[in-house]
């Protein structure tokens, strides 16, 4: 099987049980919602976003380093000394820092719930931690689609016991703790699929941890300014706004983060090969690869925008009850955000790839400026929507400075045919769907989303040899 089906087979894998797990989690939001209220959904949002905080601060970048090291590694032995040695700085690195939480909240403005049920919701974040660096490992091997597995059975239990709640009438406290446990549960069937490549120990080789540590600072410094942008708008939200306005925002802000997921998994399967192309010198590989990618994401975004823009309000109330009606609109902005993430993720991971990630430090110092100042300025007076612009700001930004980098390496050409055709399609579909916006609105998204990849099919925005090639199982 050739390498590029491999990752279509991977991909496929991956958007089928991602699909399947996007759809418990909106279910679970929806459950959520509706198990909390919008005041009690404001103080869960406070708190994720928190807790988030501080296991973004663990993670040092150990992610992406991990992949980098073990695509790297020439046999198994190696292979279970990265892993082994980057797993036990990520495990007591988690412990660290989501055990500071619960001590600094005490010490900040926030609503007596916020600060009594944080502790609930630790271990969610900390097992949460511990897969998604060693799901690294699955990248390498091309074995994401077991991770995402792990991660949908966590859901649909998760689902069974928020619906047990929802009958029974269920509180903040034990949302929480069922949170936390689940992700237990993911870890643990993460860990049986783990052991058929290598045996988890704790590894204490000081002199690797320090040669992992001296390559990762600038991707934890990375992670950390993003953090500044990425949660200090809710956090800053928070603040200024009442918990009813913090659980508006919050809503389609989870709809972001769920969606902001697949273009990390997409790329963790890319990076590798990356990587590969970049340290073989094999630059018309390396541009290959990134123009089909480009492409791709273009014609998903297309797709995001196109659904989003025409069913926002329908689809809030439908998820999260009539209360959350106007989160519709505060989705249609974030939905552009989410298109910016996409793209920003393209363009880090392959700065990452050419190890050029010390360059872009002072581009997210930059960016986590603006984005303070941007926060702090304009939500005290315009509450939520300035959160929503700000955050499409500053993402459009990264993605900026990190093209930037590339284009300073690699003097990338892009073709751009595919945007143009996908925008024409793009219109052509919104403008149906305008036109039947007073009928059902899954039925609007059906069939503007057919109309959608119609256009794009007529207009020949595919490439049918790249396709072909996907499908082709020979070396």
């Amino acid at each position: 099987m050739s390498t590029a089906n491999k990752i279509f087979s991977n991909t496929v894998w991956q958007m089928v049980i991602r699909a399947v797990s996007v759809l418990i989690g909106v279910l679970n939001l929806a459950l959520i919602t509706r198990i909390l209220g919008t005041t009690n959904f404001g103080f869960y949002t406070t708190i994720f976003a928190f807790v988030q905080t501080f296991m973004i601060f663990a993670d040092l970048g150990l992610y992406l380093t991990l992949l980098r090291e073990v695509s790297e590694a020439k046999d198994c032995k190696q292979e279970s000394r990265v892993v082994n040695n980057i797993f036990t700085i990520r495990f007591f690195a988690s412990l660290f820092f989501l055990g500071l939480a619960p001590l600094l909240v005490y010490f900040l403005p926030y609503d007596q719930e916020v600060k009594t049920h944080i502790t609930y919701f630790l271990l969610a974040f900390f097992f949460q931690s511990l897969v998604s660096t060693l799901s690294a490992v699955f990248a390498k091997k091309l074995e994401m689609p077991k991770v995402a597995i792990a991660d949908l059975a966590n859901k649909v239990v998760y689902f069974f016991v928020l619906l047990y709640l929802f009958f029974e009438f269920g509180n903040l406290k034990q949302v929480l703790s069922w949170h936390s446990a689940t992700q237990a549960f993911g870890f643990v069937i993460l860990f049986f699929f783990l052991r058929k490549h290598v045996h988890l120990n704790f590894a204490w080789d000081f002199k690797y941890w320090k040669k992992v540590l001296i390559a990762t600072w600038p991707l934890a410094l990375t992670v950390v300014l993003n953090l500044v942008y990425f949660k200090a708008d809710t956090l800053i939200l928070s603040a200024f706004a009442s918990p009813e306005d913090v659980g508006l925002y919050g809503a389609p802000y989870r709809i972001l983060e769920v969606l902001v997921t697949f273009p990390h998994m997409f790329m963790s399967l890319i990076l590798p090969l990356f990587t590969a192309a970049y340290l073989t010198d094999n630059l018309g590989r390396l541009k290959e690869i990134w123009q089909n990618v480009l492409n791709f994401f273009i014609v998903l975004s297309g797709a995001m925008l196109l659904g989003t823009w025409l069913i926002s309000k329908p689809l809030m109330i439908l998820l999260a009850g009539s209360d959350f009606a106007i989160s519709g609109q505060i989705l249609n902005i974030l939905i552009i955000a989410t298109v910016a993430i996409f793209f920003g993720t393209l363009f880090t991971y392959l700065v990452v790839a050419i190890a050029a990630q010390k360059e872009m430090v002072k581009y997210f110092l930059l960016a986590a400026i603006f984005g303070l100042l941007g926060y702090f300025l304009f939500i005290p007076s315009f509450g939520y929507w300035a959160a929503a612009w700000m955050t499409v700001f500053v993402e459009f930004l990264i993605a900026f400075f990190a093209y930037l980098v590339l284009r300073k390496h690699l003097k990338l050409k892009s073709d751009l045919n595919v945007l143009y055709k996908t925008a024409e399609a793009f219109l052509l579909a919104f403008a149906f769907g305008y036109l039947i916006r007073s009928w059902h609105f899954i039925l609007v998204f059906v069939l503007s989303l057919t109309v959608y990849a119609l256009s794009l099919y007529l207009l020949k925005a595919v490439d049918y040899k790249t396709i072909q090639q996907l499908f082709n199982k020979s070396e």
